[in-house]
């Protein structure tokens, strides 16, 4: 789904540019719809903790490749 968005983006920016302003609007509910779609301020996962346990979070820079264990 979010290939066929894209390319409708990208289509519709391109026409656009050349002259046709509805491609325009089309460009333009294209991105809403795909911010929508792709909304990411839902948590990423949930982990219920008892008392007495442990949970360790660590958080890395994500263009960094993941640690190996030698």
């Amino acid at each position: 789904m979010d290939l066929l968005l894209r390319r409708f983006l990208r289509a519709g920016v391109r026409r656009g540019v050349a002259g046709n302003w509805y491609w325009f609007l089309l460009a333009g509910a294209t991105f809403f719809l795909r911010r929508v779609l792709n909304d990411r301020s839902s948590p990423v996962s949930s982990v219920k903790v008892s008392p007495g346990e442990q949970l360790l979070i660590t958080v890395r820079d994500r263009n960094t490749p993941p640690a190996t264990e030698a």
